[in-house]
């Protein structure tokens, strides 16, 4: 009876340390599985502004078409929709050339379209 109880002891005690050293394990794995989600949703690659040059081809109210004749944008087609609202100091027309400062964010439709920061004359 004593052997029988003391090997029930060790079943039982042997039983929790299994299940615990599981559960330690599974905790870890799954801490190292939220901070790689997380790290993996961050936004430590924030984007940097970009810009471009072109010419005015219409002008809608406070937008305006730019064929675009330099800039990285380029590599994404060739015209560009941008709002003129942000130089009220500047009056645009058919045939500007200009600068184009934006957000580093395309907007993939025809024409493409950019989150406008600063726009500018060329003369």
């Amino acid at each position: 009876m004593l052997i029988e109880t003391s090997i029930r002891r060790n079943t039982l005690y042997s039983k929790e340390l299994r299940g615990g050293f599981m559960y330690r394990h599974l905790m870890r794995v799954f801490m190292l599985l939220t901070v790689c989600l997380l790290a993996a949703c961050s936004n430590g690659d924030q984007m940097q502004n970009a810009a471009f040059t072109g010419t005015i081809e219409s002008i809608h109210n406070d937008s305006a078409i730019i064929a675009i004749e330099k800039g990285e944008i380029l590599s994404s087609g060739d015209k560009v929709s941008v709002n003129l609202a942000v130089n009220e100091e500047e009056t645009f027309q058919v045939g500007d050339q200009v600068v184009v400062e934006y957000d580093g964010a395309v907007m993939e439709s025809y024409p493409l379209q950019v989150h406008t920061i600063s726009i500018k004359l060329i003369n």
